[in-house]
């Protein structure tokens, strides 16, 4: 279940408060187990943005995109050392 939390200010309390007693009867969470998932997803929706957001930006630099290039490669070679896959 993913709850948009972006327009949340311009929602009445009210409204807030329906909808989250309707979730809980629907689903047979409580009120803060449902806020919790709500929190979860919200921080996770933050921690992509910001990564995709420094990614951009490392791009945006030639030499050091390259050396994350570079690495990933080194680190792709280490997935081929002999072991099986389910060592």
């Amino acid at each position: 279940m993913v709850i948009n939390l972006e327009n949340a200010n311009s929602q009445s309390p009210f409204r807030n408060s329906f909808e989250l007693k309707a979730m809980a009867s629907a689903s047979g969470e409580t009120i803060g187990e449902i806020l919790a998932k709500a929190v979860e997803s919200y921080r996770r929706e933050l921690l992509l943005e910001d990564t995709n957001e420094a990614f951009s930006k490392l791009k945006e630099q030639a030499d050091l995109w390259k050396g994350e290039l570079d690495e990933r490669e080194e680190w792709e070679g280490s997935l081929l050392d002999g072991q099986s896959n389910h060592e």
